[in-house]
């Protein structure tokens, strides 16, 4: 689940929005949409199901170039933020680290729902071997029905995945995206999540998480 997640620990780690707080009325319109949102920020009403205006290419690049500037992490250890990985058992082979994927996926009635297996992609099109990189996709369709009624954009983070990839020490790897809700706790605009739908991101979030800890321990 990537970029809305992505753009809001970038915010939080760079000073961004404590800027934004603090920045001058025409400042602060260059980062909004160029038309207000049809509620205030602040309140919880809204239309399910509907798309937020759009922000500008522009305007986006002002708040993520001012982050970054006053954050003293490399962009590689941003990222590295952003990531929940755990490392397979040694002695485990990627056959197993994938098929106990699958099967806690199943027992936890998470949909497995496909995969891409890039490194087979790019391998076809350079004629060369590389590092075998997989990505696996997992649905609880309900609740993306829920998120999406919630906002819109949460599309840009539907499916879950989970990556298994292999390092230059030929380590496997499992890795996600670490979208843990409870990081916006201290978001100082209360238009949160409804508790029902924090309560059931938390726990899909804690089923990727075990069906990484699965797949890294071989576990069946």
């Amino acid at each position: 689940m990537s970029a809305l997640f992505a753009v809001s620990l970038t915010l939080a780690v760079g000073g961004g929005l404590a800027q934004a707080r603090n920045a001058t009325d025409a400042d602060a319109a260059s980062r909004l949409p160029e038309k207000p949102p049809s509620a205030p920020s602040t309140g919880q009403r809204f239309t399910p199901n509907t798309m937020m205006d759009p922000i500008t290419p522009e305007a986006r690049r002002k708040v993520l170039q001012s982050s970054l500037a006053q954050s003293a992490l490399s962009l590689r250890e941003l990222i590295n933020l952003m990531t929940y990985k755990v490392e397979a058992q040694p002695g485990l082979s990627w056959d197993e680290v994938i098929t106990s994927m699958k099967l806690r996926a199943n027992k936890i009635n998470l949909k497995f729902i496909g995969a891409h297996l890039v490194h087979k992609e790019i391998e076809a099109i350079t004629g060369k071997p590389t590092p075998r990189v997989e990505i696996y996709h997992f649905c609880d369709a309900l609740l993306a029905r829920e998120l999406l009624d919630y906002s819109l954009e949460f599309a840009i983070l539907l499916p879950c995945r989970i990556a298994v990839v292999e390092d230059a020490q030929q380590k496997i790897w499992l890795t996600m995206l670490d979208w843990d809700v409870s990081s916006t706790d201290a978001a100082p605009n209360r238009n949160k999540l409804p508790d029902s739908l924090y309560q059931a991101a938390s726990r899909l979030r804690k089923g990727l998480e075990e069906i990484i800890q699965a797949g890294a321990n071989g576990a069946l």
